[in-house]
């Protein structure tokens, strides 16, 4: 199990969020963080190591405005035992 970490252009995470739940992610947390001149989220989810670089892709694909370095991604390893990443609002 793999926990991904990436922060992408704000503007792009809805249709971010609906390609990701497309190939299977349900669950997927997001923080905006706001600036004047910048807007970016970070998005962090959990998923399959099978699916990590079907995920990169759909990020790099969808979830920058084309501009380089404007998106950041991060594989961590996640053990199944660990306490969830998302918080307990909805269980």
């Amino acid at each position: 199990m793999k926990k991904v970490i990436a922060y992408v252009n704000t503007v792009r995470v809805h249709w971010l969020v609906d390609e990701l739940q497309k190939i299977g992610i349900d669950e997927i947390m997001v923080t905006e963080y706001f600036k004047p001149k910048s807007q970016i989220s970070l998005l962090e989810l959990k998923c399959g190591n099978i699916w990590v670089d079907q995920v990169k892709q759909i990020i790099h694909d969808v979830g920058t405005t084309g501009n380089a370095c404007d998106h950041y991604f991060e594989v961590q390893d996640l053990n199944p035992n660990d306490k969830s990443i998302f918080p307990d609002l909805y269980r």
